[in-house]
C-alpha cells in the first residue's frame, strides 16, 4: 500500500485515538497494520531510537528496514491469523547510514478480533545505547515465572501463582503443565512452543489454566526456549486477561497498561537466556518463595548483571531493585550479594 492508498483508507475515531496516544508514550513504539507492516504512527521516543524524521517513517514498512523480513513477514501473518498474540524476538534494525543496530523487538496485537490489522511494535533495548523508560511503574504483580523441563513437568514457578490460580507453589513443582492447562487448549499450548522454539524466541497466546478450586480462567502464557545446558525445555511467563477490557476507543491508561505489558513480557523473556544454568526449586525450595519480580532480578543477578544495569532494564531505580534484593537475602537466610549468589552456584546442577 502506497501513502496515497493509506491516505484514501477510512481513519476511524478509534485510529485518531490510538495514534494520539501512542505518539505520547515513553516507550519507542510504532503502530503497524497487518500482516504488510506499514507504519501508522509512531511515539516520540522511536524517532529519537529510529534516528529518522517521523515523515519518513510513516512512510515505509518496517519490514523494510528489519534484517530478515521474510521470517518477519510469516511471524506477522501468525499474528494476523490470531494464532499467537505476539511474539518477541532478537533482531537488527537498519538505520540510516545503512548498519544495522542489535535490538530487542516486541510485536504484540493490540485487538482480539481476527483477524487482526495492527499491532504495536516497541523497540525495547540495544547492547549499544539502552533506551529505557526511566521511572517506571513496578508492575510486576501478577505476573507469574516459571519453567519446565523436557518431559513438560514444572520445575520453577514463583509465589506469584497463588494470587493467580490459587495453588501453592510447592503444590505444582514437579507436576506435568498439562495437569493445568484446559484440554481444548493442550494443542494451542503446543503450537506457542513449537513457534517459539523455530524463532529460538518466545511467542505469546491465549490458554485457559484451571484454579485450586476446579474453576478455569482465562489467561496469556507466553513461552520462550530455554537456553543453555538444559535441552528441550521452556520458561513461561503467566498473566490474567481482564475480560471486562474494552478494546474500542481505548483510553490513556488503557494504552499504557497495555504498554507496559509488553515491555514486561520482554524482560520475563528475557530471563529464559539465563534461567537453565540456575537451580531449579526441586534443588532449591526457597526459590518457590519469590515474586516474579525477586525471582527475574536474582537470575539476572546471577548471570552477572550489575544492580544498576537491572534496573535499567527492568525500568526501574537502582533503589527499588535494592529493596527486591534485601527481601530475597531474608528469604534465603542469607545477607549479601555474595553469599546468595555463593548458594546458588552451588546448588547449580553440572
Amino acid at each position: 500500500m502506497t501513502s496515497v492508498e493509506r491516505d484514501l483508507r477510512p481513519v476511524t475515531d478509534e485510529d485518531r485515538n490510538l495514534e494520539a496516544l501512542v505518539r505520547a508514550s515513553p516507550f519507542p513504539v510504532f503502530v503497524i497494520q497487518l500482516p504488510d507492516s506499514l507504519i501508522t504512527e509512531v511515539s516520540d521516543a522511536a524517532v529519537q531510537f529510529a534516528g529518522r524524521p517521523r515523515a519518513e517513517l510513516l512512510s515505509m514498512r518496517l519490514l523494510d528496514y528489519v534484517f530478515d523480513p521474510e521470517v518477519a513477514a510469516q511471524s506477522l501473518a501468525l499474528v494476523a491469523e490470531g494464532k499467537i498474540d505476539g511474539y518477541t524476538r532478537q533482531g537488527r534494525y537498519r538505520q540510516p547510514t545503512g548498519d544495522y543496530r542489535p535490538l530487542t523487538i516486541r510485536i504484540s496485537a493490540f485487538t482480539d478480533q481476527c483477524p487482526r490489522r495492527r499491532a504495536l511494535a516497541m523497540f525495547l533495548e540495544s547492547p549499544q545505547e539502552p533506551v529505557v523508560p526511566r521511572d517506571q511503574p513496578d508492575d510486576a504483580a501478577g505476573f507469574v515465572l516459571g519453567t519446565i523441563d523436557d518431559q513438560w513437568r514444572i520445575d520453577r514457578i514463583t509465589s506469584d501463582v497463588g494470587h493467580l490460580l490459587h495453588y501453592e507453589p510447592e503444590s505444582l513443582l514437579g507436576q506435568s503443565t498439562f495437569t493445568v492447562v484446559h484440554p481444548e487448549d493442550i494443542s494451542h499450548l503446543l503450537l506457542l512452543a513449537s513457534e517459539a522454539a523455530a524463532r529460538q524466541g518466545e511467542s505469546s497466546g491465549r490458554v485457559r489454566l484451571r484454579t485450586a478450586d476446579g474453576g478455569w480462567i482465562q489467561c496469556r502464557v507466553s513461552v520462550t526456549p530455554l537456553a543453555g545446558t538444559t535441552p528441550g525445555g521452556y520458561a513461561f511467563a503467566i498473566s490474567a486477561i481482564d475480560p471486562d477490557r474494552r478494546v474500542a476507543s481505548p483510553r490513556q491508561r488503557e494504552l499504557e497498561d497495555h504498554l507496559r505489558r509488553i515491555a514486561r513480557e520482554v524482560s520475563a523473556s528475557g530471563v529464559a537466556a539465563l534461567t537453565s544454568d540456575m537451580p531449579t526449586a526441586l534443588d532449591v525450595p526457597e526459590l518457590s518463595t519469590l515474586t516474579s519480580r525477586e525471582y527475574e532480578i536474582v537470575v539476572r543477578l546471577v548471570g552477572g548483571e550489575r544492580v544498576s544495569a537491572i534496573a535499567r532494564r527492568l525500568f526501574l531505580s537502582e533503589s527499588t531493585v535494592r529493596n527486591h534484593l534485601t527481601a530475597v537475602y531474608r528469604k534465603f537466610g542469607v545477607a549479601s550479594q555474595g553469599e546468595l549468589v555463593a548458594r546458588l552456584g552451588a546448588a547449580s546442577r553440572p
